[in-house]
């Protein structure tokens, strides 16, 4: 969804998308403000898991029931590798900055840079799906809640709009939660403490939030603010901070730290299997063990996203058709895929209503992947130019060093 390629845009700084999905930002040319370069530019996989996940929510919504995958199409998947996605590489910046001991991204520039990565394409693809497909009923005032994406912050369902929005409106308060986490984290760190340690202790703050997401899912704890916790950020959390667990291996490798997590990007084949296995058997558990398949399923996108993003300078397997020219392609694009697939879906549904599955997929998947790339060539990265840029103003020069003038060129002073 998940917003310009992450990839990219991950060495301009600001990055996620939803996904989903994020827009480049202007590079600070001062030297002094990025002591160290960014190593996200090594890691040619990220592009491809964005189109990946954007066809996964494609796939899920057109097959729905259909050949025997009802109890597997109805899970999550591709929004679980967007949160995963996101997590890894938003946090990174914030991380990097704590270890380099200095002052966290700004957290408006984030914010902007977000917003401009996200609102855009989604008030179009929402004013398509009004003039085609129609939106899901709303309630008196739930209209500024559908175009700002806060369906998630209240006690409605999240569902009104354009139905896959509520994993946009998830996304948009990890957005406004990360800078916070950065700097009530940043509160504990010591001015003598190693990076090692430091990350050591960030991992075991992570897995804290798998734990607390878990227990907010399992107790209902939202239900005072939301009924269904599992479209909450709390009930959520664990996407998010599985992703920046693995955004803390990357950089303890960038540091010169060799976790032992990191050989599972020297054998992607083997991983990609098992996350295979993982994603089969939460179809295979019935459908009233909701939790037992969710967290199947969550574990099966961290092994997906942990073969492909750990791997070392020489790609394997998997990893190089996810840094493949058509998969980057379609990760550009990924976010209209995400949000024109089910609009396409549904046209196509009112227009044949008989017609079969495998046509029905193929000519949505056509038809997100068209106005996907359309998306992104004339909404998306235009607004992410222009609406990230930064405000012209005249060069301020830095003063030039003064040398004591010579005896000669103080007589040729005019006085």
């Amino acid at each position: 969804m998940t917003e310009a390629t992450e990839a990219r845009s991950c060495r301009t700084g600001e990055q996620s998308a939803a996904g989903h999905p994020v827009p480049p930002v202007p590079v600070d040319t001062a030297a002094e403000s990025e002591p160290k370069k960014s190593q996200w530019s090594r890691i040619r996989t990220v592009e491809g898991l964005r189109g990946l996940a954007a066809l996964l929510v494609v796939f899920d919504h057109a097959v729905e029931k259909d050949w025997g995958l009802g109890p597997w199409s109805q899970q999550n998947h591709g929004i679980t590798v967007f949160a995963l996605l996101t997590g890894f590489l938003l946090s990174s910046r914030f991380l990097r900055a704590r270890l380099d001991h200095r002052p966290a991204p700004g957290t408006l520039a984030f914010l902007r840079a977000r917003a401009a990565r996200i609102y855009p394409a989604y008030w179009v693809a929402l004013a398509g799906a009004a003039a085609t497909i129609g939106l899901q009923r709303m309630e008196p005032g739930d209209i500024w809640q559908v175009l700002t994406l806060t369906q998630t912050f209240g006690t409605d369902t999240p569902f009104e709009g354009l139905l896959p929005a509520w994993s946009l409106s998830l996304f948009m308060s990890f957005y406004l939660a990360l800078p916070v986490w950065s700097w009530w984290r940043r509160r504990s760190d010591r001015p003598e403490e190693g990076d090692a340690s430091l990350l050591r202790r960030e991992v075991w703050w992570l897995l804290g939030l798998v734990l607390l997401s878990w227990v907010v899912r399992t107790t209902s704890a939202t239900d005072p603010i939301a009924r269904e916790p599992v479209f909450t950020l709390l009930g959520r959390a664990d996407w998010f901070a599985i992703g920046m667990i693995l955004a803390v291996l990357v950089v303890a490798r960038e540091r010169g730290l060799t976790p032992r997590l990191l050989k599972l990007g020297q054998k992607p084949g083997r991983v990609l299997l098992g996350a295979l296995g993982l994603t089969v058997a939460s179809a295979l558990v019935p459908v009233r063990y909701e939790e037992i398949r969710d967290q199947l399923d969550t574990a099966a996108g961290a092994a997906l996203l942990a073969g492909a993003v750990l791997h070392g300078p020489v790609l394997r397997g998997p990893q190089r058709w996810l840094a493949a020219r058509p998969a980057r392609a379609v990760g550009r694009w990924s976010y209209g895929i995400f949000l024109w697939g089910y609009i396409v879906q549904k046209l196509i549904t009112h227009t044949y209503p008989d017609i079969a599955t495998a046509p029905h997929l193929a000519l949505t998947l056509v038809g997100a992947i068209a106005l996907g790339a359309a998306s992104w060539r004339y909404i998306e990265r235009p607004a992410a130019k222009y609406l990230t840029r930064r405000p012209h103003g005249r060069a301020q020069l830095p003063p030039q060093p003064t040398t004591p003038a010579t005896p000669a060129a103080q007589a040729a002073t005019p006085r």
